[in-house]
C-alpha cells in the first residue's frame, strides 16, 4: 500500500534524510520517497503492520508538520 503526505516544513536535504531514516526504521515500511520540490513524502508500507496514521504520527514526532 502507498500513502502520500504533504509536509510543508521540508526545506532541505537534511530534512529529507531525517524523514527517510526515521521512517525506514519502522517495521513494515517498504520504501520512502521525499520530494523537496513538492514538499511531499510518499511511503509504501505493509498495511498489516502500519497504518497511514502511524506514519503521519512518526513524521510529526520527527519534528515536521503533516498537512491532512
Amino acid at each position: 500500500m502507498e500513502a502520500t503526505y504533504t509536509v510543508p516544513s521540508i526545506t532541505c536535504s537534511t530534512c529529507s534524510g531525517r524523514i527517510k531514516d526515521g521512517l525506514a526504521g519502522m517495521e513494515g515500511i517498504k520504501g520512502v520517497d521525499v520530494d523537496l520540490k513538492t514538499q511531499s513524502v510518499k511511503v509504501s508500507f505493509d498495511p498489516e503492520l502500519r497504518s497511514p496514521g502511524d506514519i503521519s504520527r512518526k513524521i510529526a514526532e520527527l519534528g515536521y508538520e503533516v498537512m491532512q
